[in-house]
């Protein structure tokens, strides 16, 4: 599974964050100085008023305090605008980066992570998850840093002024620091678990969506609205409940901070009547500037902890991807050049937090060799082609490609030279050129059209109507069922794997197509190694070797026309086909 970082505390979160991003660390001193600028020409104002007004606000005191406020409103304006570039473009830096890491690492988990994990649900870590930082970021967030540098000087010159009116500013501070600590807790826990609904009413839009034809085929629309409708209520109420909570820390907030202003307005009139007559009227009117300049960033960390969190829970989600173990081995070994031999010892396997599904199974395919494997539906056919690909790790024994053990061959190695074909190809946007290039990236149209003509589709290619670039649609849906497997066939000529695996990739063929189909399998099993999970029986006729797989076991071994006549599942299954039983 992804790992989880929803109990990682603040300090950890933030070491993750850098060290996936090292571009937030870029450049620090130079943000920290441009802060101190920004924040500190702000409070300059206060003090060219105290000054202004303690003078008696004459000309040759008000005007140098005009020019000296004016000068630092221009600094702080200058120092804001280079502190935002700054950090909008450090930070749109980190945040691409950050869906790169998390789009490779997509591609390099485990397929048996990957395939626990709604597609929906990873598209959202790397889109709309991360669009909430940034939507953040660019609504104020940024805004944060030169808040914090105002705060601090602010809380210096209160003390400076008069510490004993600053003192229950700072208390008042610390109890709201630490209610709104308690309440970002509850707020976290929230909005996170909204988040998992959003991804889980996407998940159902999708299917929705994509289903359209099957749904209104089979008329349950009503079904689907129902689910539908339950994933967009659950989304609803995990968004509204955490309304309540960020409804009450902002009136918390509210009160606190009009309690702070009053008290030092108050406190210091009637200090300087009283306690202090050395605390003139300036001081007092700097002050309670002073603490509006202490107050704006609580009063901003208030309004919007809601949108913070939002964003610190997407961006949290996408870290969670980012750092999930990656199946990739680092220091793996290369696979040898040549025709690929398979060796199997004593491999069992399970899917996770399942039972063991296939068992103790051992055997050896030649470099070169055709396997058909065959079986009825859960006999552990299409487990064994997982475990050949790498898509399922072995529960129990070793499986070896030509005396290398298949978990240290370094990904890179297998890439072209193990392909699998499944049962329903998946193909890009784009056009038929440019699906068969992807199984060699940067090969011409010539060439493809040689391998098209090697396959024997060129009858098939005739009746295209863009030849290479006739559109396939989105996943290939402008095609038929057939012409997609025509597709992937061609694109798998073209990577010339040694080792090439058929996830039952002849069913659901029309008989149209099923004709160019075998004669494309024809040529792309001559002199490879192949193993063929095989739905119709012609697939096992023509193979050099049969495994009869049944309840996780090879149970029967041999060629076709040695394993019909033999009591056994085989002559069933070959009874059942010919009788055209399903």
């Amino acid at each position: 599974m992804l790992r989880d970082l929803s109990r990682t505390g603040a300090r950890e979160l933030i070491a993750t964050a850098v060290r996936v991003s090292p571009s937030l660390r870029q450049g620090l001193l130079l943000t920290g100085v441009l802060a101190l600028f920004a924040g500190a020409g702000r409070i300059i104002a206060p003090l060219t008023i105290q000054r202004s007004i303690d003078s008696g606000l004459v000309p040759r005191t008000v005007i140098p305090a005009v020019v000296i406020g004016a000068a630092a409103v221009v600094v702080a304006g200058t120092a804001s605008l280079l502190l935002n570039r700054r950090l909008q473009s450090r930070i749109e830096q980190a945040l691409a980066g950050l869906r790169r890491a998390g789009l490779r690492r997509v591609h390099e988990m485990a397929a048996s992570t990957a395939d626990r994990i709604p597609s929906a649900d990873l598209v959202s870590r790397l889109t709309s998850d991360v669009d909430q930082v940034t939507t953040f970021l660019q609504g104020g967030g940024i805004q944060f840093l030169t808040n914090t540098a105002q705060l601090l000087i602010a809380t210096g010159l209160l003390f400076v002024y008069n510490w004993r009116l600053a003192l229950p500013v700072l208390v008042l501070t610390g109890l709201l620091l630490v209610a709104m600590a308690g309440m970002q807790k509850l707020i976290a826990r929230r909005y996170a678990r909204a988040r998992q609904d959003l991804s889980r009413m996407q998940t159902a839009v999708a299917e929705s969506v994509l289903g359209a034809a099957v749904i209104r085929s089979t008329g349950t629309g009503e079904r689907a609205r129902a689910k539908l409708d339950e994933a967009v209520d659950r989304a609803r109420d995990s968004l509204v409940s955490t309304l309540v909570p960020l409804h009450g820390n902002t009136s918390l907030g509210e009160i606190a901070i009009s309690t702070m202003t009053v008290a030092v307005l108050l406190g210091g009139v009637w200090w300087g009547i009283t306690g202090d007559p050395s605390l003139t009227a300036g001081q007092v009117v700097a002050m309670v500037l002073l603490v509006t300049f202490f107050v704006r960033p609580l009063q901003f960390l208030v309004q919007s902890l809601g949108e913070a969190q939002n964003a610190l829970t997407g961006w949290r989600r996408a870290l969670e991807l980012v750092t999930t173990e990656s199946a990739t081995v680092a220091d793996g070994v290369t696979l040898p050049p040549g025709p690929v031999g398979v060796t199997v010892e004593n491999v069992s396997a399970r899917y996770p937090d399942g039972p063991i599904v296939l068992h103790d199974v051992t055997l050896r395919i030649e470099p070169g060799e055709h396997v058909a494997i065959v079986g009825r539906t859960g006999s552990g056919k299409s487990t064994f082609a997982k475990l050949l690909t790498r898509g399922l790790v072995p529960a129990e024994g070793s499986i070896y490609l030509n005396g290398e053990l298949l978990e240290r061959l370094a990904g890179l190695s297998l890439a072209g030279r193990v392909v699998i074909v499944p049962q329903e190809p998946f193909l890009f946007t784009g056009t038929i050129g440019d699906n068969i290039k992807l199984g060699a990236p940067g090969a011409s149209d010539e060439t493809v059209l040689g391998v098209i003509d090697r396959l024997g589709l060129h009858e098939w290619y005739g009746t295209l109507s863009q030849g290479l670039d006739t559109p396939t649609g989105m996943r290939g849906e402008r095609l038929s069922v057939g012409e997609r497997q025509l597709v992937a066939l061609a694109r798998t000529a073209l990577a010339d794997p040694d080792l090439v695996v058929f996830d039952e990739a002849t069913s659901g063929i029309d008989p149209a197509t099923d004709l160019a189909v075998q004669r494309a399998l024809a040529v792309l099993t001559r002199d490879r190694t192949t193993v063929s999970i095989a739905h119709r029986m012609i697939t096992a006729e023509t193979a050099d070797r049969v495994l009869v797989f049944a309840d996780g076991r090879i149970v029967q071994s041999g060629h076709h026309s040695e394993l019909v006549h033999e009591p056994g599942p085989y002559a069933g299954l070959a009874l059942a086909s010919a009788e055209g039983q399903p």
